[in-house]
């Protein structure tokens, strides 16, 4: 199994948030928001695998991610990526979801442990960009994107969609926001008749098997009540305090 998260001993403390603003010092950016800052000026950088320092709130521990420096005005830290079929997201285990699998530079899934990482680290944003059949590209949004800690089961915390014209895929029949995270070896739905979810579609968080089956083989999202087969698929997270508009 590849696993993404890799914790090595830095000897700089790298870029850090303070009061909005990113301070450096020459070191490794502390998230992808403050990519591109110097003596707090922002130039933009392309898109690409950079090296994230004090990751998960510890002093001189790093790792890797890519950064999303254009959509929607950059600062994105994508934790899925689905394209070309080349990893399969369907048939893991816990310890792989936990841990993360596949290519920075292709298809992967980041790991819910990292996944909680950062998103514990003050509030955060979610955007889901996607692809139709037919070409068309557009996104989704959410004002707080969490995930939580191991001892609950990862549990998601997900709200204040934002996409004027389109129904909340996780919310319209049955709320994603509060549930655990379920795999096919520890189906944590605890609902009766539920179709055995996680062991027919992949890891997720599910209720009632959802309106997005993002980590299922025919990977696609139920958008305004129709199944949207999604050929590109990138989930990203951002803090909800980056200066990026």
């Amino acid at each position: 199994m590849t696993t993404i998260i890799t914790l090595v001993v830095l000897v700089s403390l790298g870029i850090v948030l303070v009061d909005g603003e990113c301070q450096t010092n020459g070191g490794p950016i502390d998230n992808c928001c403050c990519l591109g800052y110097n003596n707090n000026n922002y130039n933009v950088k392309s898109s690409g695998v950079y090296t994230i320092g004090n990751f998960c709130g510890v002093k001189c521990s790093n790792t890797r991610v890519y950064c999303d420096t254009t959509s929607g005005g950059g600062g994105w830290t994508v934790i899925q990526r689905r394209k070309d079929g080349s990893v399969d997201f369907t048939k893991r285990d816990w310890v792989e979801y936990e841990d993360g699998f596949g290519n920075l530079q292709g298809e992967f899934w980041l790991g819910l442990r990292s996944m909680h990482c950062l998103t514990s680290q003050g509030n955060w944003e979610l955007r889901i960009d996607y692809q139709l059949a037919n070409g068309t590209r557009s996104y989704l949004r959410y004002k707080q994107f969490a995930v939580g800690p191991a001892d609950d089961k990862y549990r998601l915390t997900i709200t204040g969609f934002d996409r004027d014209g389109l129904t909340d895929p996780f919310v319209s029949s049955s709320t994603l926001s509060g549930m655990q995270f379920s795999s096919r070896d520890q189906d944590n739905v605890k609902l009766h008749n539920h179709l055995a979810c996680p062991q027919r579609l992949g890891g997720w968080w599910y209720n009632n098997c959802g309106n997005a089956r993002l980590n299922y083989d025919t990977y696609s999202i139920k958008l305004n009540g129709e199944w949207l087969s999604v050929p590109f698929l990138e989930l990203k997270v951002r803090p909800s305090n980056c200066l990026i508009s």
